[in-house]
């Protein structure tokens, strides 16, 4: 099932990338794509683990992030690399994009969050190109990801094994049915 999913997520992205003119055809529709494919890649995940709480835990981080970088972009803190605003710190882009893959890195483990990490530093690295965004505005992005991640998303655990700890002690159990 995953092979399929990794096999669709890849036809996706072709095709998409065909649509823009190619892999870089486009810089701001690139950062566009990956902004919507890490959560997406994310949320297909829950989805092939039956985890609805990991599908709740994955909206709200990536709500709770986003509002927080749009919310900082509201103080209008630096001057885009175009001159355009003064609404360049942080990238919300970067946040989008990397609220996905360390969903998928602090829920499934590293090994399935590369795929997400490799594009959320396509979306930073388009919206730093299209001279959108610096790389510390892509940074802080991705520290604010990091932040709420944190907060809000457990380690995903199948249903029927727990773990419980005290200062003493840490355990581990499963439950098995016959």
């Amino acid at each position: 099932m995953r092979k399929i999913f990794l096999a669709l997520v890849f036809c996706f992205m072709a095709n998409a990338a065909y649509a823009i003119g190619g892999p870089f055809g486009n810089k701001n529709k690139l950062g566009d794509l990956m902004l919507v494919m890490s959560p997406a890649y994310a949320f297909g995940m829950t989805v092939m683990a039956g985890d609805t709480v990991g599908m709740v835990e994955l909206g709200s981080s990536v709500l709770a992030a986003q509002l927080a970088s749009e919310t900082i972009k509201m103080l209008e803190l630096e001057t885009r690399p175009n001159g355009r605003d003064k609404k360049s710190f942080p990238s919300g882009h970067a946040t989008g994009a990397f609220s996905g893959a360390m969903f998928v890195h602090k829920r499934y483990g590293w090994k399935p969050a590369l795929v997400p990490y490799a594009m959320s530093l396509v979306a930073g690295w388009s919206r730093v190109s299209a001279r959108a965004h610096y790389w510390h505005d892509v940074a802080a992005g991705a520290a604010i990801s990091a932040l709420f991640t944190w907060i809000l998303v457990d380690k995903y655990l199948p249903e029927g094994v727990s773990v419980s700890a005290d200062t003493q002690s840490v355990k581990l159990g499963f439950d098995v049915k016959f």
